[in-house]
């Protein structure tokens, strides 16, 4: 009896660590992706959203209405995003296949790429895979769009172009 009881405890408290672990932690459940610490006042406080490209797929684009904002949340090392689907939409930085210094972020059917994380400066992602920063340029959706640095070339921008941070916002 005293055994089942110890069990018991042991298990209670464990249950008890991880839902406090939980609350204590700093990313939130689900989120909004936001820019900030850009240089060009006009890609700050811009949420992430997907913006259909073909059938799933979209672009990676950015916003100041929180409306149409993508909820994301992540999932180990992947970013998924909640589009009341029966499958993931997985945040999906596109690899180097052109020696560009920027590629195409994408949000597409899926798990998405792995090796996120989020930290005081926002969402990373992995520096193996070449990762060196975000970047929002007004591109050709009509609407600012997400890329990320390749970190191995050194980028010169066009003038719409401006590195920015990627925080989360709670989205609730």
């Amino acid at each position: 009896m005293k055994f089942f009881s110890t069990l018991s405890l042991l298990i209670g408290a464990a249950s008890a660590a991880a839902i406090a672990g939980r609350q204590d932690s700093k990313t939130p459940d689900t989120f909004h992706l936001k820019t900030s610490d850009s240089e060009n006042s006009a890609h700050n406080d811009l949420y992430v959203y997907g913006y259909h490209t073909g059938a799933g797929l979209n672009d990676a684009v950015l916003t100041s209405d929180i409306e149409t904002a993508s909820k994301a949340y992540l999932n180990g090392t992947t970013v998924l995003f909640d589009y009341n689907t029966n499958f993931p939409w997985g945040l999906a930085p596109v690899g180097v296949t052109n020696y560009a210094a920027w590629q195409f972020v994408q949000i597409n059917v899926g798990p998405g790429q792995e090796g996120f994380s989020i930290n005081g400066t926002g969402l990373q992602w992995s520096e193996q895979k070449g990762f060196g920063g975000w970047l929002v340029c007004d591109w050709w959706h009509n609407e600012p769009q997400l890329f990320y640095i390749y970190r191995y070339y050194d980028a010169k921008y066009p003038a719409s172009c401006s590195e920015v941070k990627l925080v989360t916002e709670p989205t609730a």
